[in-house]
């Protein structure tokens, strides 16, 4: 697609802004999991259930966004973007009104289906607005500021939860808000009269199909990555809980700390981006090890909150580097349909971490224990990433020669 009016700050607001809600889909009610616990305690198998209800819209985000993708193509931008983003702040606040397990459990997916076009349409337009540089200087925008608002949010939510356990779900009202201003900066990107993505190009709509291996590599790497991406969002305050930290107004701030690390990861993302991709994937993949094998071992709070804030440099250049990976691979013609799909393989992995975890704690014997599984599996990713990196590169240099 292409554009006769030029994005500018207002539509890269609009974008952060929308980048953030999926973010708040989960970030907002992570003080929240053990008050959930103690309030369904008549829930079977609410241990599990409880994280569940963090990651329920992704199982919406992981069935719906190649769907959302074709429709977003086909239909356009602007419209299902303001319609969905409605849709997710009333599912966001349903809970607070409706308090049984079973609305709570609708609400979530209610507001997975408001997040599985608001995360499809919001980088289809990055990629419509914005080219490669303007891209990652957006990009990185969106990763300062989602974290240092999100810090503010699961301060606030572990303060509201000391209220009652739905208090926090309010929170999800300012999506009506983000809404309103979209009506009025964001525009629909003018479809392409050219058939090729060159207009020098003959007719290529009739042979260009859609490139499902390409996709398939996407979809597994993005699946792969938000799987342990999400294993400290969906279980560190579980963790802490285990080390004798209850109150949910502490764990807010202690996990608001240790989330200063992400701007930085974004500023990091940022000094990366003209490197590499192999140095990328392998340094989110080696931090998040260091991370995740630390809190896991970790003897007291100070040193967990040091490696937690290592797993947050990580989580801040996660989605930065799948996204512009994506953009970049990606053919603009198929922008919504794969961006769909990249959605919906991030947030399957977002899904199955808790069954993930549940099945490590069988396994290894507890939480702690698991984290430091999927700590030392990134490690190990990293190194053999590097590796393979290394082995290509020096190939590529024997045929140049």
């Amino acid at each position: 697609m292409q554009t006769t009016r030029r994005a500018g700050v207002a539509q890269g607001l609009v974008i952060i802004m929308i980048g953030i809600l999926p973010m708040m889909a989960i970030v907002t009610l992570m003080p929240i999991v053990p008050a959930l616990v103690k309030a369904f305690p008549e829930v079977g198998g609410i241990q599990t259930l409880a994280p569940l209800v963090l990651s329920a819209p992704g199982l919406c985000v992981a069935l719906l966004s190649p769907f959302a993708g074709t429709l977003t193509d086909k239909l356009g931008r602007r419209k299902l973007l303001l319609i969905f983003t409605t849709l997710y702040g009333i599912g966001g606040v349903l809970p607070f009104f409706i308090t049984s397990f079973t609305a709570l459990m609708a609400g979530r997916l209610l507001l997975g289906v408001g997040e599985a076009f608001i995360l499809t349409i919001g980088n289809t337009l990055l990629g419509d607005y914005f080219e490669k540089e303007e891209r990652a200087k957006w990009l990185m925008w969106q990763s300062l500021v989602g974290p240092a608002l999100g810090a503010g949010l699961v301060a606030t939510s572990g303060r509201l939860s000391m209220i009652s356990w739905n208090v926090p779900f309010l929170i999800y009202a300012v999506a009506l808000g983000m809404a309103a201003f979209a009506l009025f900066v964001v525009y629909e990107p003018e479809r392409s009269t050219e058939r090729g993505s060159d207009p020098a190009e003959p007719d290529t709509q009739t042979v260009m199909a859609f490139p499902t291996g390409l996709m398939a590599r996407i979809a597994a790497t993005t699946f792969v990555l938000a799987a342990i991406y999400f294993v400290y969002t969906l279980q560190f305050s579980l963790a802490l809980d285990q080390m004798g930290i209850k109150k949910g107004s502490d764990i807010g701030i202690y996990t608001a700390i240790v989330s200063v690390g992400v701007p930085a990861g974004a500023l990091l993302y940022k000094f990366l981006s003209k490197r590499d991709t192999t140095v990328q994937f392998s340094t989110v993949f080696l931090l998040l090890g260091i991370g995740l094998t630390g809190i896991g071992l970790a003897l007291g709070l100070q040193a967990t909150m040091a490696f937690a804030f290592i797993q947050q440099l990580a989580a801040g250049m996660t989605i930065p580097v799948l996204v512009a990976w994506s953009l970049r691979e990606l053919p603009e013609r198929f922008r919504g349909r794969g961006m769909g799909w990249w959605c919906s393989a991030f947030f399957l992995g977002q899904f199955v971490s808790p069954f993930f975890v549940t099945a490590g704690r069988s396994v290894f014997g507890g939480l702690l224990e698991t984290f430091v599984a999927a700590g030392v599996l990134c490690i190990a990713i990293a190194v053999g990433n590097l590796l393979m990196g290394q082995r290509g590169g020096a190939a590529a240099r024997r045929l140049a020669s």
